[in-house]
């Protein structure tokens, strides 16, 4: 039950990946609009910052003055993700998702890639545009790239470590490329054994956790530690309470939290 994911790029390879994917390795593939979707159900368009065509058409300098709804809408976002990960067997095929799951064991993290004119003249025959057309588009998705990861999750997109394959589009098939990540997958080092499966159990929890946090005017913005043990079905949060009112915070807390199937006990506690 191997976790994929597949970064998006200027060109279609990656979606004729994930697909090929998919069909190799019997697994669900997701793209971000299908998230998106699933994330109506934790209120990710009371963000304000739902919009398919964020990342394609405002710059991160967009989201300074949105802070809170940043944070909101990554948190919500992140439970919906989560929703398709716990089950394993997924490949999911979008922008960033791979800086998301940081928490997820046993992910594995593909970037198809390629030189400059190679994926100019793919673009050109894909698409129709002019040589310079082309170029200046990938140009522009690299920049985008580039500075969404730095602004949102603080890291360098092209730094490899980021990714434990790239393959070479210049040289591979989409077979071949196919062909080398279902083997990946099935190596010890990215196949999802038992404890893994509860570590994303209990990821999963946390996710859905922070999402009913943030919705709730009562909890959105409160600074808490959250432990999630799900097969005991407890979570333990911590925070600084306010001075007065501590019941009324643990109240809120736990009422909010009530909803959440697999939750048998919340123990709520001010640090010092």
């Amino acid at each position: 039950m191997p976790v994929i994911t597949i970064t998006r790029g200027s060109l279609s390879t990656s979606f004729r990946l994930k697909g090929k994917l998919s069909e190799l390795l019997n697994c669900r593939a997701v793209s971000r609009e299908e998230v998106i979707k699933h994330a109506q159900k934790y209120g990710i368009e009371e963000t304000g910052l739902a919009d398919i065509g964020v990342l394609e058409t405002q710059p991160p300098h967009f989201w300074d003055r949105h802070t809170a709804q940043r944070k909101q809408y990554l948190t919500i976002f992140k439970a919906a993700l989560m929703d398709f990960v716990v089950d394993g067997n997924v490949i999911y095929h979008g922008h960033l998702g791979q800086f998301l799951l940081h928490d997820v064991p046993k992910l594995l993290r593909v970037r198809a890639d390629a030189s400059v004119q190679f994926r100019v003249n793919l673009l050109m025959r894909e698409s129709g545009r002019t040589e310079a057309e082309a170029r200046d588009y990938i140009n522009q998705v690299d920049s985008r790239r580039i500075n969404w990861a730095r602004f949102l999750y603080g890291v360098d997109f092209n730094n490899p470590a980021n990714f434990d394959l790239i393959l070479n589009m210049d040289k591979m098939s989409i077979e071949t490329m196919a062909d080398i990540v279902a083997h990946a997958a099935e190596r010890p080092e990215f196949k999802v054994d038992e404890s893994s499966v509860k570590a994303i159990k209990d990821a999963h929890l946390k996710a859905l956790v922070l999402a009913y946090l943030a919705r709730s005017p009562r909890t959105r913005g409160m600074d808490l530690s959250i432990e999630c043990d799900t097969e005991k079905g407890h979570v333990k949060i911590r925070g600084i309470a306010p001075a007065l009112g501590t019941s009324i915070w643990e109240k809120d807390i736990k009422e909010v939290l009530s909803g959440i199937e697999g939750i048998s006990s919340i123990d709520v506690a001010s640090q010092a």
